[in-house]
């Protein structure tokens, strides 16, 4: 039974050690791997005292934000993604209403991130990686840990100038993600291409999909929704038979009569959400 969304990471491990679980353009990650990277994040939120406490990720998209997913759920905490494109000013009123016990970042990101961080203090995803972590310290946090606790919280757009968090539990979590593999057949044959990013509710379908299904999910470089052709040419050659993007992606691609040039056989499933689908399409 699982009863918070670390059993998920925890089975695909156990299960699928050697399997590649993300990928982005930088690099790929096995389930083995993840659960260590996500491990070593936790040791520094037990090592501070830091429990059941909110934590900034301000990091490109990539699979070390996923490890700091996962590592803040192993630590007791819960997470707030944030763009590294996003305005100050925004970043600055998610601080205020959030009040983060630590941000993660890395060493790129670091100058930025002392610019809106404030008296927060900030850790360095590379120096969390040097350290070992301890597995009876981490089962003996998540002990304290019941399936109605926070996991994540998401800020909206702000349409009235102040954005809003929405906050989400693991139960939640993992009530939605039974019902998206049992309703779309995900298995550990499914292969993600990610379009959604992290700090969209949107994005939790494939991440979480992935991991507690063990199967693979590729963060694809954003770059490529802007060349049609490339995009079908990177669905082709990683083989992805799962999408789930929002209609204007989709939209894009038929009407630049971009789905003629390439073979995308491989592609099964195609989900969409966020957006109307316009009914020419």
């Amino acid at each position: 039974m699982v009863r918070l969304v670390t059993d998920y990471l925890d089975k695909s491990a156990e299960a699928f050690p050697e399997k590649i679980a993300f990928s982005d353009e930088h690099r790929s990650i096995t389930f083995a791997q993840l659960q260590a990277e996500a491990k070593k994040v936790s040791q520094v939120f037990i090592d501070r005292g830091i429990f059941k406490a909110p934590v900034v990720i301000y990091l490109e998209k990539s699979v070390e934000v996923i490890a700091c997913f996962m590592g803040v759920a192993y630590s007791g905490n819960f997470y707030t993604p944030i763009d590294v494109t996003m305005p100050r000013s925004r970043i600055v009123k998610i601080l205020e209403t959030l009040q983060p016990s630590l941000v993660i970042t890395d060493e790129i990101h670091r100058t930025h991130a002392e610019e809106f961080a404030g008296n927060t203090p900030i850790v360095l995803y590379e120096e969390l990686q040097k350290h070992p972590f301890s597995n009876d310290a981490i089962l003996k946090t998540l002990s304290h840990v019941i399936d109605t606790d926070v996991l994540y919280v998401l800020f909206t757009s702000g349409s009235t100038g102040t954005p809003k968090g929405v906050i989400v539990s693991h139960k939640s979590v993992i009530a939605y993600t039974e019902w998206v593999r049992e309703s779309f057949f995900i298995d550990e044959n499914t292969i993600f291409g990610n379009q959604a990013p992290f700090y969209f509710s949107m994005s939790v379908t494939d991440v979480f999909s992935t991991i507690s299904a063990a199967a693979t999910m590729y963060i694809i470089p954003k770059q490529l929704f802007s060349f049609p052709v490339k995009l079908l040419e990177y669905i082709s050659e990683h083989k992805i038979n799962t999408v789930y993007w929002v209609p204007s992606v989709l939209c894009l691609i038929a009407n630049l009569k971009a789905l003629g040039k390439r073979n995308i056989s491989c592609l099964k499933k195609i989900l969409f959400a966020g957006e109307v689908m316009p009914t020419k399409q």
